[in-house]
Parts: C-alpha cells; sequence; structure tokens
C-alpha cells in the first residue's frame, strides 16, 4: 500500500494536505451514505489498530489491556470490543482521556499517575491480561503490562518511543510474546466497512473540526490532551 507523507521510500512520498489528489483506484473505498467525512476520517487510525488486532489473534473471551489511550489506543479498545474481547481496561494519566474510552468500549480505566495502586490487584496469580496492547511507547507502561499479563501472554507493542529496557527475566520466565504492529493493510477496507455500518461509534473521538485558517490553532488543540483527542482540519 502507497501511504501518503510517507518517507520510507525514495523518492519520498508527498503527503495528503491537499484540497485533491490522484490516488489508486485499489486505494478508495466508498463511504455509505448518511457517514459524515469526519467520521470517515478515522478509517486510516482504525485500520492501524485493526491491523494490531490481527497480530494479536483471536480477542474472543480474552482479558484485554491498553496502555496509552490517545487517539490510537483509544481506537485499539473500539477495535478490541469489535473483535469479542470479554473485558477492556485502558490506562493512561489523563482523566479527560479516559472518560472518552469508557463511552467507546473500556470496561475499566486506570490513571496510572494518580492510581496506580489499582493495578495492583491484577498481578495476582501471575497475571490478569491475555493481550496487551501498548500504545503509548513508554518503558513504564510497558514494564507494568508485563507484570499484569499472564503467563504466554501477547504484548502488541504498537506505540512508537524510541530504544528502552525490558525486564527480560520476567518475559522469558512467563514465556509472554511481544510482537510489533505497525500501520496496516487489507484492514482499511474493514475499517471502512465497519465504519459503513455503524458497527462501530467513533463520534465520541471527535474533539473538534477546525477550519484551513485555524490550523496552527488545531495542532495546538490536538496537543492538548487535557482538551483534545482527536482534532480535524477541514479543507
Amino acid at each position: 500500500m502507497l501511504f501518503y507523507g510517507s518517507a520510507m521510500r525514495m523518492p519520498h512520498v508527498q503527503g495528503a494536505f491537499q484540497q485533491s489528489l490522484i490516488a489508486l483506484e485499489s486505494q478508495c473505498h466508498k463511504i455509505a451514505s448518511g457517514i459524515s467525512m469526519e467520521v470517515a476520517a478515522f478509517a486510516e487510525p482504525f485500520a492501524v489498530t485493526l491491523h494490531a488486532i490481527v497480530r494479536a489473534g483471536s480477542l474472543e473471551n480474552k482479558n484485554v489491556l491498553v496502555t496509552g489511550c490517545g487517539p490510537i489506543g483509544s481506537l485499539a479498545i473500539v477495535a478490541a470490543r469489535a473483535h469479542g474481547a470479554r473485558e477492556i481496561t485502558g490506562t493512561d494519566v489523563s482523566d479527560y482521556t479516559l472518560g472518552l474510552v469508557q463511552k467507546v468500549g473500556a470496561d475499566r480505566t486506570v490513571n496510572v499517575m494518580t492510581n496506580a495502586e489499582a493495578m495492583t490487584p491484577l498481578k495476582a496469580n501471575k497475571g490478569h491480561f491475555d493481550v496487551m496492547i501498548e500504545a503509548s511507547g513508554n518503558e513504564q507502561a510497558l514494564r507494568l503490562g508485563l507484570e499484569v499479563l499472564k503467563p504466554r501472554g501477547v504484548l502488541i507493542q504498537l506505540g512508537l518511543g524510541g530504544d528502552i529496557s525490558v525486564p527480560q527475566n520476567m518475559i522469558v520466565a512467563k514465556e509472554i510474546e511481544i510482537r510489533g504492529s505497525f500501520r496496516f493493510h487489507e484492514e482499511f477496507g474493514l475499517a471502512v466497512d465497519l465504519i459503513n455500518q455503524k458497527r462501530v461509534d467513533l463520534q465520541p473521538l471527535l474533539t473538534e473540526v477546525l477550519p484551513l485558517q485555524d490550523a496552527e490553532k488545531a495542532f495546538q488543540l490536538a496537543g492538548d490532551r487535557a482538551r483534545a483527542m482527536k482534532v480535524q482540519i477541514a479543507f
């Protein structure tokens, strides 16, 4: 798949901040009538999380932990719910963010900055969760997740955060599988289908849509995790 704004190939691929562009027919998917362009725009980041679910394997009847509930982590919760997870817990350091993920599928939320002790019971019996989706790229989140993962649990590293250290002995002793997840392919079409069929509700994650002339304000708002989840620019 050709990713707009990609610097991974030569020549680099230009981004899509423009009024019109040429796309391959295979990359185009119809939006159903009644679906707003604002909601349809979630298809790309939603596809990222659907690919993470593919990497995790079946979630049916499993306990899932999502660490880092920004736009990607929040959408990972939506994806996990759509794929049959039994129980979903989201962790973050923002109460605003955690309040939103409760609206889109999280059964339990924990602010690990102000209420870290709430995770302690989940460490009992070698761990509570079958699958962890790490969407923060934060070393502390990764380490805590490993403590609450069951033996032979699966950790999907979705967030990017640079080089970090991991508790190797714990990974070996609990036989935990660590799998990376990056972007998507077929999952983009699935994302569009789920949105078209209204099988997922992504509207609660849309904070605001601002006009192009307010682009600088939009980026500033998007960077404020106390006030914003997903901010869009209308061209």
